[in-house]
């Protein structure tokens, strides 16, 4: 668990995220989103700051969604059968063994207090998985940024390599990763002396 790493070419990776998935991918989002009237897809030039697709509502609302597609096959690696999402710790990993003395680190996808993202959308083949998961980005972020380390500790932790540098990820199974977003709806707010309040996590 804790500690082993694998490592994979990110390259291959990315290509087959962005292949013949997108119809599937807009009819999911339809069937997810309640009052979603249309999904276009973000085409770009590359830098779409992991926008892959624009859901508009009836009354007008935008929704900027990220699609995490795994390849087919992965389910071999779950561990008790519940599907594993991909939590990116790293996009850039700090002193990778490819990195250049240029090379600026850069916080994972999951965890960028920058990324505009509204929503997640995790998929997989449907020889792997049937179930489709649409996540709230920053519940996800804000989960993920207080069960780093303790997911580091539980689960498979990957590098994945594009030659330049090395990005690394946590797969979390998914029941894991949604009761955890679920911790960050609420919280408990206690009065002190001075009648301020702070937020107390659950």
């Amino acid at each position: 668990m804790g500690g082993e790493r694998m490592t994979y070419d990110f390259q291959e990776r990315l290509a087959y995220s962005k292949g013949a998935r997108c119809a599937t991918d807009a009819e999911t989002i339809m069937a997810l989103l309640d009052g979603c009237k249309s999904v276009t897809e973000n085409v770009t030039t590359g830098n779409d700051n992991g926008i892959d697709y624009i859901a508009k509502l009836r009354k007008g609302a935008e929704i900027y969604i990220d699609a995490k597609t795994r390849e087919k096959g992965c389910s071999k690696y779950w561990r008790g059968g519940s599907p594993e999402l991909a939590i990116e710790t790293w996009s850039v990993m700090p002193g990778g063994k490819f990195n250049t003395p240029k090379t600026q680190a850069r916080a994972g996808w999951t965890i960028d207090e920058s990324k505009p993202t509204d929503m997640i959308l995790y998929t997989f083949d449907q020889s792997d998985c049937c179930t489709a998961f649409l996540l709230p980005f920053q519940s996800l972020r804000i989960a993920a940024r207080r069960m780093l380390k303790d997911w580091m500790c539980r689960f498979k932790t990957d590098i994945q390599t594009s030659g330049g540098w090395q990005s690394q990820a946590i797969f979390v199974p998914a029941d894991v990763v949604i009761n955890s977003i679920q911790s960050t709806f609420s919280a408990v707010l206690s009065s002190v002396e001075s009648e301020t309040f702070t937020l107390q996590a659950d």
